[in-house]
């Protein structure tokens, strides 16, 4: 019979354990950093001169539809791979800004431009987060991860797709005009343009600040028709549309840190 007590307080003791590194695990989940507010216009000129490249890439590509192994990939083995975060990941190399490998990414934070060696969206995701570097405020240079209602319901990953944050306009009550330039999407094609699979899209859309995770799954709409500008949205074909309708914001991954003075030498 004691022996029976001494291995049930065991059983019991080793269940109060394993819950409680359950609880600590549970407890260590990244958390979004709080950063200013307000939209910061004079970004880093490293940062502003990347902007400038992926807009001009944008230009170039013309909506032309690119093959699974292009220039944006040839960086990473050259293989085909959905290249949204080989774009962004491209873009940061043209512009040397130092980079991190998600599993040598140190769980400290590193101070100045830093962008994470990856192509996988989750693999951005938890390099980023390892850095203490993702929030829920928009900035000019940001990344946008992206989720989906599909995969949201399907408790797949919240981490779908990426897009590089080219300008930020703030709205009222908690509101943000994001303008977006992502690689890897899909155009379904108009009277002058024909539907694309893989190709560089600039998008315009309107963002509101989630106040708890449940909000995320909303807080992505279109801009509304009469705040739209019209020379740009006849300029550039599928200016504000989506490419997949059913998409929020999951997060934002920042390779720079608007609190912190960055050195260009």
């Amino acid at each position: 019979m004691k022996l029976l007590r001494r291995i049930t307080a065991l059983t019991l003791a080793l269940l109060l354990l394993a819950s409680g590194a359950t609880a600590a695990k549970k407890n260590t989940k990244p958390t979004a950093r709080a950063i200013t507010t307000e939209v910061i216009q004079d970004v880093p000129e490293t940062i502003q001169q990347m902007l400038d490249l992926a807009r001009n890439e944008w230009q170039e590509t013309n909506g032309q539809d690119l093959k699974e192994k292009n220039k944006y990939t040839k960086w990473r083995n050259d293989y085909p791979y959905g290249w949204c975060g080989g774009f962004i990941t491209w873009l940061m190399l043209e512009m040397g800004i130092p980079q991190q490998v998600k599993n040598k990414t140190p769980k400290e934070e590193v101070e100045g431009l830093v962008h994470v060696k990856e192509a996988g969206v989750g693999k951005l995701y938890d390099g980023y987060a390892r850095m203490n570097r993702i929030t829920r405020i928009p900035q000019k240079g940001f990344i946008v991860v992206f989720g989906t209602e599909k995969f949201r319901k399907s408790g797949a990953t919240p981490y779908y797709h990426v897009g590089l944050v080219y300008d930020v306009e703030k709205l009222e009550e908690g509101k943000y005009r994001l303008t977006t330039i992502e690689g890897n999407v899909t155009s379904p094609g108009d009277s002058t343009h024909e539907k694309v699979g893989h190709t560089v899209r600039m998008y315009v859309r309107d963002y509101s600040l989630p106040e708890t995770d449940k909000d995320k799954k909303t807080d992505l709409t279109l801009v509304p028709e009469d705040e739209r500008a019209e020379e740009e949205s006849a300029l550039f074909s599928y200016h504000y549309t989506y490419e997949n309708d059913k998409q929020y914001v999951t997060i934002f991954l920042m390779p720079w840190i608007p609190e912190e003075e960055v050195s260009e030498e």
